[in-house]
């Protein structure tokens, strides 16, 4: 669009009396009309840039400007489609109730007098007729071992001593179950240590220092390294690699915490940068396989087999074009995205002709070029459609594999962790405490999705014997 120069202000403004505008001449009334234009056309795409949140953008959450409120009407937070079912179970479905167990006590709701004739009823015999259990728990507390050490002298004279177990190192400590539970708490369910001091002293009767706490986890995260190296050999070795970041504060300074996570794997790192250096640091110049991201400039420079956008994101970009402007161009072309994730599905299924896949495939690569080679009017269509041709290949891969995600959504959950401690517990204090967090973080996730219990698995790793498999 031409840039017009401001026109000359009557009375110090752009405010014209009816007066004032007859005196003008047409090229001036022409060049007040056309600068008027312009500053309209300013003020609707600020206005525009403004409307944009996280249901049709990849604005996080935190940055919505303009919430919904009871007076407004509620804005779609996902792009996923409403229908009418009632909130909660539907017709049809199975009720789950509680399994019963094996009672650890038995209490008889035993009759001992008869209500007509008043007779004793204790040595009749009696049925059982309804039986229901109630799950408590005991109350808890410290379970305390004294080892002693005995002194025995033999008939020749030897004096003999016996040695204590390996793991009793101090006169008085905290058992592998306490130890394990402490650092559950603080890393999988994020209770800072004085909350954790709090807790033990209500719940268990323990009366710890924040200190103790600490060193249980500065002792859990020294025995980590051979585990976090096996999974990031996990991570580096799968078919598909999903990578995200987010900001995290550490001693007060902007940091970086970022994740590389699989389907069996989950690694974390915690880096001053944002930069491909930490790609290269922490997860390797070449991957083998594909890798899933957000079109972050770091994620982009990583040397793969392939890359795949998340389309989540760019269906949510076509999503704010289509319900601020209606724009025509955006709504066909969301349309041809979330087809191709639907027919993904089905022509990679057993009886599916490999010839006939690959006709599908082509056609939706040539509808996808036709959408993207249009010329556009539209400033943040322009921008969106450059950016589109710029990773042309990167937005489809995902159709010639049977199982690569079309959406980076496993490694936005990942990532979420970050956040959700800052909420909770604030920055970090020291790098040592971040990059702690971070290791124990990433065993405890991928305990998760290799199906293993977590509280189990801190106890193999303070034991020394935790093992993931590839």
């Amino acid at each position: 669009m031409a840039c017009f120069k401001t026109p000359i202000c009557y009375n110090g403004s752009m405010h014209f009396t009816k007066k004032e505008l007859k005196q003008l001449s047409k090229n001036e009334l022409i060049e007040i009309i056309l600068w008027q234009q312009e500053q309209i056309n300013a003020l609707e795409r600020r206005i525009a840039l403004l409307e944009k949140n996280s249901s049709n953008s990849s604005k996080p959450p935190s940055n919505d400007i303009n919430k919904p409120s009871s007076t407004k009407k509620k804005t779609i937070r996902s792009l996923r489609q409403t229908n009418n079912r009632k909130p909660g179970g539907q017709k049809g479905h199975k009720g789950i109730t509680r399994d019963w167990a094996k009672p650890d006590k038995i209490e008889e709701c035993r009759p001992t007098i008869c209500a007509e004739c008043g007779a004793s009823l204790d040595t009749l015999t009696v049925n059982i007729i309804e039986k229901r259990q109630e799950a408590d728990i005991p109350e808890i507390k410290p379970f305390i071992i004294e080892y002693q050490k005995i002194s025995v002298r033999c008939k020749c004279g030897h004096r003999n001593e016996g040695k204590f177990p390996e793991h009793i190192q101090a006169p008085m400590q905290l058992g592998k179950n306490t130890q394990a539970l402490l650092v559950y708490l603080n890393v999988a369910q994020l209770i800072p240590l004085k909350r954790l001091q709090v807790l033990c002293s209500d719940l268990f009767g323990l009366n710890l220092c924040k200190r103790s706490i600490e060193n249980i986890l500065q002792r859990c995260y020294e025995k980590s390294t051979p585990i976090i190296n096996k999974i990031k050999d996990i991570v580096q070795k799968s078919n598909w690699v999903g990578s995200d970041e987010t900001g995290c504060r550490v001693e007060g300074v902007r940091w970086w915490q970022w994740t590389w996570q699989c389907l069996k794997a989950t690694y974390y790192a915690v880096d001053k940068s944002r930069g491909y250096s930490v790609v290269v640091k922490h997860f390797g110049e070449i991957f083998n396989g594909i890798l899933l991201h957000d079109c972050w400039s770091a994620q982009n420079n990583t040397k793969a087999k392939g890359h795949q956008q998340c389309l989540a994101h760019i269906q949510r970009e076509l999503k704010f074009l289509i319900e601020e402007y209606q724009f025509r161009w955006a709504f066909y072309l969301n349309k041809i995205l979330g087809a191709a994730q639907r027919a993904r599905e089905r022509i990679w299924a057993d009886d599916f002709v490999p010839d006939k896949r690959m006709l599908i495939i082509n056609r939706f690569e040539k509808a996808l070029d036709k959408f993207l080679n249009r010329k556009l009017n539209n400033p943040d269509a322009i921008r969106l459609q450059k950016r589109l041709i710029k990773h042309r290949s990167s937005i489809l891969l995902f159709i010639n594999y049977p199982n690569v995600p079309f959406h980076n959504n496993s490694s936005e959950r990942a990532i979420r962790m970050a956040k959700v401690k800052q909420k909770i517990s604030g920055c970090f204090r020291s790098q040592n405490g971040a990059e702690r967090y971070v290791t124990l973080l990433s065993i405890i996730e991928t305990a998760k999705k290799q199906e293993l219990n977590v509280f189990t698995s801190i106890k193999n790793l303070l034991a020394g014997n935790l093992v993931f498999q590839a």
